[in-house]
């Protein structure tokens, strides 16, 4: 996958189910879960425990369903770690022009988070094609429709408290997709193996985002 094909799978992705602190023996149900509800990318957020092993295993099992993120990145070795392991595209909840450079050199699309004007500024001058708003739910959606107001055309991805009742809103005020993590899968439900609880919500999420995108609520 060339870096121009991951961006545009990176923008129509709509849900992107976020795994934090997850070990890797459950990420592999968890995707199966994922993938059954319709969702077509994952983040592994890399302060999980056995981060990189997760990626690993989600790329030579479900490489070809799935897109494959990692989150939370801080250090060029995390981002060299991440596409060593297999990530297809690569997050971080931060503008950091060192992570944006080492990822574009090894061909990945990078996210960066971003939470103001002059953060997406920042991000968009160093060459990032898709941001990251965070933490979306403290600053809402509306805020979201005022930063495309000058920034039209810039694809945003809200993360943070992003939920099944909210996501639409979010899509109805220009996001290209949304990030949720908990909200899609509980500590609970995992715990207790409870996949079709996890795909139901998934296939709810989106449902509801298809429809946004599409006018209908």
């Amino acid at each position: 996958m060339n870096l121009e094909n991951a961006v545009e799978r990176v923008k129509s992705a709509g849900v992107v189910a976020i795994f934090r602190k997850l070990s890797p023996k459950v990420v592999l149900p968890l995707c199966q879960a994922v993938i059954a509800g319709g969702a077509k990318a994952v983040e592994v957020t890399v302060e999980s425990e056995g981060a990189f092993e997760s990626i690993r295993a989600i790329r030579q099992e479900y490489g070809s369903q799935l897109l494959i993120g990692a989150g939370t990145l801080m250090t060029r070795e995390e981002v060299q770690q991440a596409v060593e392991a297999g990530a297809d595209f690569l997050l971080s909840p931060h503008v950091d022009a060192e992570l944006i450079e080492t990822a574009r050199d090894l061909g990945r699309p990078f996210v960066p988070g971003v939470a103001t004007p002059t953060e997406v500024v920042q991000a968009l001058r160093l060459g990032a094609e898709v941001l990251k708003l965070f933490p979306a739910s403290s600053l809402g959606s509306a805020y979201l429709r005022d930063l495309l107001g000058p920034f039209k055309g810039t694809s945003f991805i809200p993360t943070g408290g992003i939920t099944v009742d909210n996501a639409a809103e979010f899509i109805r005020a220009g996001a290209v997709g949304v990030g949720m993590g908990s909200s899609l899968a509980s500590k609970g439900e995992i715990a207790h193996s409870d996949w079709d609880s996890i795909e139901n919500r998934v296939r709810m999420a989106v449902d509801r985002i298809d429809a946004a995108k599409n006018g209908q609520v």
